[in-house]
């Protein structure tokens, strides 16, 4: 996969989405319980499975982030099977987290392959603040914007087609990976960045 010049985002916190109703089916797109490598990147992330003490969530995953790399872009991706994102059939995506440091993270969905029309081909879901409590939350399917910004094209800066834009339906046929990132003014309260996840899946109708 070609890598797109860096975009611009302007992240804001969002509150957390409420819990999805109780007994909502998910289809996991990452249990949290173990690391394949060859479905998974790790960009200037340290990833682990480690075990907890919560009942709940024996076992999840630990991402550290220390921010060595300046402008860096750190991020822990994962590869699932294209297609499942249906929105006849799913509604949302949903995972539980905390954070020792009060890390913030943005949560990504991105196609598989690139647009042929030069449109960003990842989606971003919003920026959320880990607290120290495990925290549930669900972003609906239709939250999820196409990224923007600025890129160099014939000697110009443009402004990136479809900017803000929700995924359409070729892009959602073709969704198969996620992506959970933390710049470093999102780090918390801490130099080396916090985040543990768990159950990471998509909410079925």
């Amino acid at each position: 996969m070609k890598t797109l010049p860096r975009l611009l985002f302007v992240l804001s916190l969002v509150v957390p989405s409420a819990f999805a109703a109780p007994g909502t089916k998910g289809r996991p797109l990452d249990s949290c319980d173990s690391i394949d490598p060859k479905t998974t990147v790790q960009h200037e992330v340290v990833a682990k499975v480690i075990t907890t003490t919560d009942p709940q969530h024996r076992k999840a995953l630990e991402l550290t982030i220390d921010y060595a790399k300046p402008g860096g872009y750190p991020g822990y991706m994962k590869t699932f099977t294209p297609g499942i994102v249906d929105p006849k059939k799913v509604s949302a995506v949903r995972f539980f987290c905390r954070s020792n440091s009060d890390t913030s993270f943005s949560f990504e969905l991105l196609r598989t392959t690139q647009r042929k029309d030069g449109k960003a081909y990842f989606f971003w879901g919003g920026a959320y603040k880990a607290s120290k409590e495990w925290t549930e939350i669900t972003i609906p399917l239709e939250n999820f914007k196409r990224a923007g910004g600025k890129i160099w094209k014939n000697g110009a800066q443009q402004d990136m087609p479809g900017s803000g834009e929700p995924m359409d339906e070729d892009d959602l046929s073709k969704i198969g990976q996620f992506k959970i990132t933390s710049i470093i003014d999102q780090r918390g309260t801490a130099t080396v960045g916090h985040l543990v996840f768990d159950s990471i899946e998509l909410v079925e109708k």
